[in-house]
């Protein structure tokens, strides 16, 4: 934030042996010793990548398949942040940020090589229909059997109801679907609306900034729907009062394969194990607040799903290196990691994982239009860091709707600036969003104020 009132916002016996060989060097009586290299380091080899798959959201599914995917790793390529890199590899904020710990999430660094959690292991549930495991912030949903009896399950990130207004579990249908829907904001939303400062109206229209998103599938549940959102940087967060939010690309994918009076089960499972090949994988996510765990209540649980894997392959705890399983339970690294005794360790396995390369033209961003001479901004402050106004200007940009916003040197500082907007109620209308979604105070700029 802006660090200023008026900005806004660490020779003894050792000598002997060197002595007497330069007596003898100097009598002639002997030659200077030849003194040995040592040998050299033996080369090690690179570890070898397979190639990366890129960005999964369908699957193919066999039929006794537990795994989906492959874990990758990319490297962050200029300003983006880990939602930009998540939303492109459809997962979603959660999901990044716990593969990616101690990682900034708006300024991760350029080429810095970060966790890409793409494989997921498929809860303990029916593979029919709509699974979400909330604990994962995933919903999948299994297809139909094409012509071929082939099987696919598509798999999305999604966000889901807060610690007091937690997603229901069990199991629902979808009753109906609606696009550009209204929205009847219930009450309990327009309540916490008014406390942030930001109320809503009883009813809100159709379209692209409704709340709710574009699309909506109606559950069984009273009140609780599946849908999109005006936010998608909130996606696989806990942000909704109990509805399963979706990135607004999935939402209309969803929307048009999921049929009417299909099932919806909703599970809570943070700890997961499966095969993938001959690996054995353990998936553990941080618990919900609500369901948290100790350490030896989650370490039973992983023991659990472990031996009912082995179970079904006829292996033995022999082959599990159960203190890998301790780290792995204590860590949540929230991605399928192999725990069987001869398997690479974390390290070792991401080091072998597919590293993905973005193609040269989707690196490079289209340059900024030429902003027009009547156009209205938003002055946010100067900073004394240049890393301070680059995270503010790339929060702007994941708000929703997303807010243009631009940083630049200015005497010694780094002054960041919101718009261009098309008239002062447009950029009346953003400041109130900055104000209430990150506490900022925006003075407006006419187009005639050049004033920095």
């Amino acid at each position: 934030m802006p660090e200023r009132a008026t900005d806004r916002l660490n020779a003894g016996k050792a000598c002997l042996p060197g002595l007497l060989l330069l007596s003898l060097l100097l009598t002639g009586c002997m030659k200077e010793p030849v003194v040995p290299l040592p040998p050299a380091a033996p080369k090690i080899a690179a570890p070898t990548r397979a190639a990366s798959p890129g960005p999964q959201l369908i699957f193919d599914l066999a039929p006794a398949q537990q795994v989906l995917g492959t874990t990758q790793v990319t490297r962050v390529r200029g300003d983006e942040t880990l939602l930009d890199i998540a939303r492109r590899f459809h997962l979603g904020y959660d999901e990044i940020e716990w593969a990616n710990r101690g990682v900034d999430v708006w300024l991760p660094g350029d080429g810095r090589e970060v966790v890409l959690p793409v494989a997921q292991i498929l809860p303990d549930a029916p593979r029919s229909g709509l699974v979400a495991n909330v604990a994962a912030r995933r919903l999948f949903h299994f297809l139909p059997p094409d012509a071929a009896g082939r099987r696919r399950v598509v798999s999305y990130p999604i966000g889901v109801g807060r610690e007091e207004y937690p997603t229901p579990l069990g199991t629902t249908r979808v009753t109906r679907k609606r696009a550009y829907p209204d929205w009847r904001v219930p009450a309990s939303v327009r309540r916490a609306h008014a406390l942030r400062g930001d109320p809503l109206p009883a009813v809100v229209p159709g379209g692209p900034d409704n709340p709710i998103g574009t699309h909506v599938l109606d559950l069984g549940w009273p009140t609780y729907i599946i849908h999109s959102t005006n936010k998608p940087s909130g996606t696989g967060l806990r942000v909704t009062h109990g509805c399963l939010q979706l990135y607004p690309e999935d939402i209309t994918r969803l929307y048009d394969q999921a049929e009417v009076g299909s099932d919806l089960t909703v599970v809570d499972q943070p700890i997961l194990a499966g095969w993938q090949g001959d690996q054995l994988l353990l998936e553990v996510h941080r618990p919900l607040e609500e369901h948290a765990m100790t350490a030896s209540a989650g370490e039973a649980v992983a023991a659990v799903a472990i031996r009912k894997a082995l179970a079904a392959r006829g292996r033995s705890d022999a082959d599990v290196d159960w203190g890998r399983v301790r780290t792995y339970v204590q860590a949540q690294p929230g991605y399928p990691l192999p725990v069987l005794r001869e398997a690479p360790d974390q390290s070792a396995y991401l080091a072998t994982a597919p590293l993905y390369a973005a193609p040269a033209q989707q690196a490079l961003a289209p340059p900024a239009p030429t902003p027009p001479q009547d156009a209205w901004y938003l002055d946010l402050g100067d900073y004394s860091g240049e890393n301070n106004a680059r995270k503010l200007v790339a929060q702007l940009r994941h708000l929703g709707p997303p807010v243009p916003a631009s940083h630049r040197p200015f005497a010694g500082r780094h002054q960041v600036t919101a718009g261009p907007f098309d008239d002062r109620q447009h950029a009346e209308r953003v400041a109130r969003r900055i104000q209430v979604e990150l506490g900022l105070r925006g003075e407006i700029k006419a187009p005639t104020d050049t004033g920095a």
